[in-house]
């Protein structure tokens, strides 16, 4: 409960420090449908010379792209405003000041910053999964709940990945090129993994678990979830949590000061 009530004080901190800058509100808003109407036309223009991409429909082709967007948000709200910050606190010190907090270094660096002004991206993914539920007849209770537990199996699994890639800061300190290459990856999740070549389906979902993060959500969501893919997904999202907690200590046990 402390975690959570520290949580909310850091949501309210942020909310305060993000209104300063109303205007980037709109600035976002306007993006946010850009990024929605330039994939949406990737998407008809594919569907204009075929029926279906990997077997996937044009109604289930959008709800996917409607669980990127989401995904993209998770990134750009809650990830990126504080395990980007990682490679800053290690090379001027301040991590130094995170470690003496009376509470887990690894839930501070994780969770102290919120950008909302990309909060929008989350709405039209909602909007577009929604569509998506709705035009295949998934718009179900049970539906609903798998999807959701998906989605966030889905966003521990994208966490874990961003906190192990951050977390070799402490050795690399600058890591950028690194977040730089999940991102390449990241961008395929808009596309149904049944899509790519049986090697590039082989990275996506045992190398860079893409697959586990967009596709299995958005066919949970429209009704093609297997049972073996939603087991595998859990069973992905805590193998990786638990990696990176455990990475996250050894890494702090082997930090040196930078001031020292």
């Amino acid at each position: 409960m402390r975690y959570f009530a520290l949580l909310r004080i850091f949501m309210a901190n942020s909310l305060q420090l993000e209104l300063e800058y109303r205007a980037n509100l709109l600035i976002d808003f306007v993006s946010s449908l850009l990024g929605f109407a330039s994939g949406l036309v990737v998407i008809y223009a594919m569907f204009n010379h075929a029926t279906s991409i990997g077997g996937w429909s044009l109604p289930e082709a959008i709800a996917l792209f409607g669980v990127f967007m989401i995904f993209e948000a998770f990134i750009e709200v809650f990830l990126y405003p504080n395990l980007g910050k990682l490679p800053d606190y290690v090379r001027t010190g301040n991590m130094d000041f995170m470690l003496l907090k009376p509470l887990s270094s690894q839930f501070l660096v994780s969770f102290r910053y919120f950008n909302i002004w990309r909060a929008p991206d989350a709405i039209v993914g909602s909007a577009l999964l929604g569509y998506g539920m709705i035009a295949t007849g998934g718009l179900q209770p049970a539906s609903i709940l798998l999807a959701v537990v998906m989605l966030l199996a889905g966003a521990v699994t994208t966490y874990a990945i961003w906190c192990m890639l951050t977390t070799t800061a402490f050795w690399w300190v600058r890591v950028n090129n690194m977040m730089e290459l999940f991102n390449a990856f990241f961008v395929a999740g808009r596309f149904p993994i049944t899509a790519f070549p049986i090697w590039v389906r082989v990275i996506l979902t045992f190398i860079v678990p893409i697959a586990f993060i967009t596709t299995v959500p958005a066919s949970a969501a429209v009704g093609r979830l297997d049972w073996p893919m939603a087991v595998g997904s859990l069973a992905i999202a805590a193998g990786f949590l638990l990696l990176s907690h455990l990475f996250w200590r050894w890494a702090v046990a082997n930090y040196t000061s930078a001031s020292s």
